[in-house]
């Protein structure tokens, strides 16, 4: 129920010339002309809301004052126009003025973040609670509000999710804060909400980053055992990690056991695997990778590929780094004048 104070009940006043109240004894005649139209005051937008029963009235009503303190530091009138929108099944009506308000000034306070993940949440519109809660707490760098967030949404009745907790475990790791991360891994399994594909590479994204290959490659174990079969992301990460830590015969391993579970490698993958080759001396496989990756119009970087153009030449294969710039000439669109001239000079320099 909204709690309003008027300073003084609204009035129309009449204003007469002061020749007319003056003390002179002069007999007046008051005209149609002396008499000033009344003074119509208007009323304050929160009275206004609270009497709307139109819901379409509300919703313009309610947008017009976006920008008014007034009204949207007004929680009470804040839910009382979301629960009569909902009241009246206008959901459209609901998220419109709530995203709205997202992209405000008022949208980047964690607080006011918070009275929409609630207010969507009173409403029904759970998934899109959960969405706010993940872009605008989670990806704003600040999992320690969300995960108190999550808390009072179970209070609302709106039960986390595996993308739920797989948001917030994510955030933790990436912050570098594995031990809240792996609590909350145990907290959703032991609630019954198990992990997905997406969590598994949360996890051996910063198995990776921390330099755990073998843990991450023992984690892509697990996620088979437990049938949930790993994908390019997966492979491309294990990859990625056992090549940083030197291994580049695991990740050779690891590339195999991708076409063996009827995967097909993308950019990302060609790209590890060619530009760690190259620094191991492996030009010859780095070279097959470079070709296949181009023929599909994926093309490693430019350094990448300078790196395989003298490595080739140095090892005495110039027809092979030949064949890579004839390639590199059919891409589409294609390299720029200056990037297609240092790949040139690289090539005539070996």
């Amino acid at each position: 129920m909204l709690s309003l104070r008027l300073g003084r009940r609204f009035r129309t006043y009449t204003t007469i010339p002061a020749s007319i109240t003056s003390t002179s004894k002069t007999k007046t005649t008051l005209t149609a002309k002396d008499i000033k139209k009344p003074l119509t005051l208007e009323e304050p937008a929160l009275i206004k809301l609270k009497a709307e029963r139109d819901p379409e009235k509300l919703f313009h009503l309610f947008k017009a004052n976006a920008n008014n303190r007034l009204v949207i530091e007004n929680l009470v009138a804040f839910e009382d126009t979301v629960s009569r929108l909902a009241g009246a099944g206008r959901f459209d009506y609901i998220e419109q003025l709530l995203e709205h308000q997202k992209a405000l000034p008022q949208g980047r306070r964690e607080g006011f973040i918070m009275r929409i993940i609630m207010l969507y949440g009173k409403a029904g519109m759970v998934n899109h609670a959960i969405d706010t809660f993940k872009d605008a707490l989670c990806r704003m760098g600040i999992p320690d509000k969300a995960y108190m967030v999550m808390g009072e949404m179970e209070k609302s009745g709106i039960t986390p999710d595996v993308i739920t907790y797989t948001t917030l475990i994510s955030s933790f790791y990436k912050l570098n804060r594995a031990e809240i991360g792996n609590g909350l891994w145990n907290l959703m399994v032991m609630r019954g909400c198990l992990p997905n594909l997406a969590t598994f590479n949360a996890r051996v994204q910063f198995l990776v980053h921390k330099g755990r290959s073998w843990q991450a490659n023992s984690l892509m174990g697990m996620m088979r055992y437990l049938g949930i079969s790993p994908d390019e992301v997966t492979f491309n990460l294990v990859i990625k990690g056992f090549c940083r830590a030197g291994y580049i015969d695991m990740a050779k391993r690891v590339y195999s056991a991708l076409h063996d579970e009827g995967y097909k490698p993308n950019a990302r993958i060609y790209q590890t695997m060619m530009h760690y080759l190259c620094k191991e001396g492996e030009f010859d496989m780095a070279y097959t990778m470079c070709k296949n990756s181009m023929e599909k119009n994926w093309f490693p970087s430019i350094i990448s590929i300078c790196q395989l153009l003298q490595g080739l030449q140095a090892t005495g294969k110039i027809e092979k780094a030949r064949f890579i710039l004839s390639l590199v000439h059919k891409k589409v669109p294609s390299f720029s004048s200056n990037q297609m001239g240092i790949m040139e000079s690289v090539f005539k320099k070996s």
